[in-house]
């Protein structure tokens, strides 16, 4: 299930690259980037700031997968012995690698917010 969760973070990133590269040529030079809670524009940018998200929810993607090689080192809410260390490594592992696709769902939401 790793392994599933992990891929298709993966895939989800690589979308919000392509559709940040297909939206790109088509956006204006400035963009909206901010709504205050009225739901009016005040905050703009560079149409370039497309690729922030994508790029933030990859950087986050890499940490948070590369955390998950070290269960070891998580503080657990329960004392970690032999009989129950696997379990708890994997949800600990699982965690980081679900939060890691939301990042990158995250990540394709914002592209098309912003396209």
């Amino acid at each position: 299930m790793e392994i599933v969760v992990a891929l298709t973070a993966v895939a989800t990133l690589i979308l919000s690259w392509i559709l940040a590269a297909l939206y790109y040529r088509d956006l204006p030079d400035t963009i909206v980037t901010h709504y205050n809670f009225s739901g009016l524009a005040d905050g703009y940018g560079s149409k370039k700031m497309i690729f922030v998200m994508p790029g933030i929810a990859t950087v986050i993607a890499i940490i948070l997968a590369l955390l998950s090689r070290i269960p070891h080192r998580f503080n657990y809410l329960v004392t970690i012995t032999e009989a129950n260390a696997e379990s708890q490594y994997r949800q600990g592992r699982m965690i980081l690698l679900v939060i890691g696709l939301l990042v990158a769902l995250l990540a394709v939401w914002a592209v098309c917010a912003l396209a």
